[in-house]
C-alpha cells in the first residue's frame, strides 16, 4: 500500500513538474512582432511574432538623429516617405499579414502618405531609413537600413 502512495505522489510530482514547465517556457517567451528585411529593390519586409501592427511606415531618419535614442530625437526633422495602416483590427494581426514591399500597398490597407495613390519617392544610396511599425509598442517591429549597390541592407540602430 505504501509502495502505491509514493508511486502516486511521484506521478503527480512529474505532471505538476511538467505543467510548470510547459507554462514557464510559454510564459518566459517573447511574441512581440519582429520585423526583418528580406531585401529586393524596392525592400521588402515581412513580421513574425503575435499581437498587430498600428501601422507600417518608411521614415528618411536625418543625419543629426541617426546616433539619438528613439526618445531623443527631433522626430518632426525625419521625413516619412510612406505610410500605410491596416483597414481594420483582422487586417492589422502579425498572422494575417503578408510581406510588404516599399510602395506596393498591402490588401486591406489604405496609404495616408503620400496621399491618394501618388508613388513614394525613390529610395537613395546612402540615405538612412526606418522600416516598421511604432517603436513604443514594437520594440522589435522596426529596422533602419540604407540602400548599398541598388540594395537595402540593414544597419544597427543606435541605443537598442
Amino acid at each position: 500500500m505504501r509502495r502505491k502512495n509514493n508511486y502516486l505522489k511521484w506521478l503527480i510530482c512529474k505532471r505538476v513538474l511538467g505543467l510548470a514547465t510547459v507554462l514557464l517556457s510559454v510564459c518566459g517567451c517573447d511574441f512581440s512582432p519582429t520585423i526583418y528585411l528580406d531585401g529586393g529593390n524596392p525592400p521588402r519586409f515581412h513580421f513574425e511574432g503575435r499581437d498587430s501592427l498600428d501601422f507600417f511606415a518608411i521614415t528618411e531618419i536625418v543625419p543629426e538623429n541617426q546616433n539619438v535614442p528613439d526618445v531623443e530625437q527631433d522626430t518632426d526633422k525625419n521625413r516619412i516617405l510612406w505610410w500605410v495602416f491596416p483597414k481594420d483590427a483582422a487586417a492589422g494581426r502579425v498572422r494575417n499579414l503578408p510581406p510588404i514591399t516599399y510602395g506596393i500597398v498591402p490588401q486591406n490597407f489604405v496609404q495616408k502618405v503620400p496621399s491618394g495613390s501618388i508613388p513614394p519617392p525613390p529610395l537613395l544610396e546612402g540615405k538612412v531609413y526606418e522600416a516598421g511599425g511604432p517603436p513604443v509598442s514594437l520594440p522589435k517591429g522596426y529596422l533602419r537600413f540604407v540602400i548599398r549597390n541598388g540594395q537595402p541592407v540593414q544597419i544597427p540602430i543606435p541605443h537598442r
